[in-house]
């Protein structure tokens, strides 16, 4: 028998149990007295003529009566609704004002007393048309008995909306909806223990602190939540235990919807579980010790080593290369010294990069793989320095800076130094981890969801990794012979790495533009063009300057383009797909209704999220995929957002790219690989669309 015939079951026991007391009390059958009115708000509209009205379904229920959430508890079942005889609606999303718990008799039902207004998202078919809303409701009401009331409604919605209406009630009830995000209230961590019994363990930060939390799980048909019991409160922070049932019984790739409400405050948060009840991988029930830490250092040595891989080292391919070939055998230092000091330089990037996030992390601030290129000052930097590197292979240093820095970046007829070694490592890392690579984003959920010590010790095990063949020829330097010697064509590389490097500058310029505005770009850029051009006319013959500068533009205009696609709503390619913003209680809804997700988070400096959207979420196939019966949700990392970081947090992840499909057949979305191939995602948004066929009901 399914769960929800055993819910009907329970609601048929309560309402004979209750009635024959009430009958052998002598007490006179109750009236529900309940009150329901449709309300009618604003339309927006957005890009490519869609249209969003706001309506509600305002109930006022009787004293002493209540009715049921989306999840009704251990009895009672959730209202129905529908509208499927409206005009000009394509689909009508109900939202889920926060539930309180009603205890009676060892039965925890949850639901709203007294007053509640559901708001009503609704999806016009034609944004220039009047549209009717047709309601037809049934709720399920309780007291001492229990009673189902059946409504009828109807409502106009204007083509325009400039009228006075019931927004402002509307706007209201919108606020106790959980979402991801909520001010003064966090959701630190997650997990499942389920030693000695199964439970979900839930930390909180809030303030002011909290008073009375209780925390509601669904999401799936198998598995219960009991009463929650606070554990310690300290300082805002809470931890917060509630009893799990079935786990047993989840089915694979589902995930637990967790609402944490205190008063007002409310907030949502999702967790993977799988049939056995243990978290995926990667995701923070981990923690309970599913994967050592043993198990975690190699999967994040072997991402490391596939960084090196990655679009996103492409940009700095030339510091490699250079790196690798620029060793003359009959010069200090010596190969197996400078591939050390290379491996060192890599390795120190990561501890530093971990080192950083560990006190962010301390500091309650969101944390994050790559968010180093969300900060103008970084940005900024690293710009400067390849600036300075690309100047230097071309041979203007030698007269115009000091020794000490000739010293450490090197010189263009001169050996390199050992600190010129580390400082490349320690700078093409820096570069090369603005997006993520299989593995490493597992080893990098791992790490920030454990207590700070150990975060260093896996971007260290990422370092190794990414050090690998610089240690390899420190350990066989006889390999470094394949190389070609050192001769006149090591000049021409050099140029052809030092206009790689310009070009990645200007990449990173536009970058800047994007966070900060094209006016900083500018004058930074202008300010760059001017010292080349001094140094230029200085040092080099005027026809090797104007043939420099003649290479760099066409190769920086060339890496622009290619990392910078056609934006959302622009036109082009992608133009056929209306891409929609990321907001996760439509995105729920969405797949409630029978529709399919699919959600892209990227941004400016994520090369490879660059790669992806060019050669395969543009692709023929995929675009006409996306264009036709599927919701495309995107949304822009480039700058900071904590809705975003806590977005990718619900599903463990802390880097780009991030890319996830929903639908009938994948409630609890299918999150796909960093990398993507047009197959990929077609047979994600295939499996996501097909409606799962419901077992047959065994007794």
């Amino acid at each position: 028998m399914s769960i929800r015939h055993l819910g009907r079951l329970g609601l048929l026991l309560g309402v004979l149990h209750l009635a024959t007391t009430a009958a052998a009390a002598g007490a006179s059958r109750p009236q529900p007295n309940v009150d329901t009115r449709l309300l009618v708000g604003d339309v927006a509209r957005a890009d490519g003529g869609a249209a969003t009205a706001w309506a509600g379904l305002d109930v006022r229920l009787g004293a002493g009566w209540h009715t049921y959430w989306r999840s009704p508890g251990e009895a009672g079942a959730p209202p129905e609704f529908d509208w499927s005889r409206s005009r000009n609606i394509a689909d009508v999303t109900v939202e889920w004002p926060a539930p309180r718990r009603f205890s009676e008799q060892d039965i925890d039902t949850f639901g709203y007393d007294e007053h509640v207004l559901f708001p009503l998202r609704v999806q016009l078919r034609d944004a220039a048309a009047p549209a009717h809303l047709r309601l037809k409701a049934v709720l399920f009401v309780c007291s001492i008995i229990c009673t189902q009331q059946e409504t009828r409604l109807e409502a106009d919605i204007p083509a325009v909306s400039r009228q006075p209406n019931d927004q402002a009630l509307i706007d209201e009830w919108l606020q106790s909806v959980p979402r991801a995000t909520a001010v003064g209230l966090s959701i630190s961590a997650l997990r499942i223990d389920r030693q000695p019994k199964p439970q979900l363990r839930l930390d909180a930060r809030a303030t002011p602190p909290l008073r009375a939390p209780d925390v509601f799980i669904d999401g799936s048909d198998a598995v219960s939540g009991g009463r929650a019991q606070v554990s310690s409160i300290s300082n805002g922070e809470v931890t917060i235990s509630v009893p799990l049932q079935g786990l047993d019984q989840a089915g694979p790739r589902q995930r637990l919807r967790v609402t944490l409400v205190d008063g007002d405050r409310s907030i949502e948060a999702t967790l993977p579980v799988e049939a056995d009840g243990v978290a995926q991988p990667g995701a923070a029930a981990q923690r309970t010790g599913a994967a050592s830490i043993w198990t975690i250092l190699a999967v994040a040595l072997l991402g490391g080593f596939i960084l090196n891989f990655m679009p996103c080292v492409f940009p700095v391919m030339s510091l490699k290369l250079v790196s690798l070939i620029e060793h003359d055998p009959a010069q200090a230092p010596s190969p197996r010294s400078a591939f050390l000091a290379t491996a060192a330089g890599i390795v120190a990037s990561f501890v530093t990069l971990a080192i950083v996030l560990s006190a962010l992390k301390a500091a309650g601030a969101q944390v994050g793989w790559g968010l180093q290129f969300q900060q103008p000052a970084f940005l900024i930097a690293m710009i400067l320095v390849l600036a300075a590197f690309g100047a230097n292979l071309l041979g203007l240093f030698e007269i115009n800076l000091p020794w000490w820095i000739a010293g450490r970046l090197g010189s263009a007829t001169g050996r390199r130094t050992i600190a010129g070694h580390a400082i490349n490592g320690f700078v093409m890392t820096l570069l090369a981890t603005p997006c993520s690579a299989p593995f490493v984003g597992t080893a990098v959920a791992f790490a920030l969801s454990q207590a700070v010590p150990q975060i260093p010790v896996v971007f260290a095990t990422l370092g190794l990794g990414m050090a690998a063949p610089y240690l390899l020829l420190a350990a066989a330097p006889r390999l470094a012979r394949l190389f070609p010697r050192p001769g006149r064509w090591m000049l021409k590389l050099r140029s052809v790495a030092a206009l790689a490097m310009i070009a990645t500058a200007l990449w990173l310029l536009t970058v800047l533009a994007d966070i900060s505005g094209s006016a900083t770009a500018t004058v930074l850029a202008a300010a760059l063009l001017v010292t080349g051009l001094i140094l230029a006319a200085l040092r080099l013959p005027l026809r090797r300057a104007l043939a420099g500068a003649g290479l760099a533009v066409p190769i920086g205009l060339a890496l622009i383009a290619a990392t910078h696609v056609t934006q959302p709503g622009g036109t082009g390619r992608s133009a056929a797909i209306h891409w929609q913003p990321l907001a996760p209680a439509d995105i729920a809804a969405e797949v409630r209704s029978g529709h399919t997700v699919f959600v892209d988070i990227g941004a400016s400096w994520c090369v490879t999220c660059k790669v992806n959207e060019t050669f395969v979420i543009d692709s023929a196939a995929v675009r006409s995929r996306l264009a036709s019966d599927v919701i495309a949700v995107r949304a822009d990392w480039t700058s900071p957002s904590d809705a975003i970081a806590s977005y990718l947090k619900s599903f463990d992840r802390y880097g780009l790219p991030f890319n996830v499909v929903f639908g009938p057949g994948a409630p609890n979305g299918i999150v796909l690989p960093e990398l993507l191939t047009p197959q990929i995602v077609l047979d994600a948004i295939n499996t996501a669309s097909t409606i799962p066929q419901p077992e047959n009901d065994k007794t």
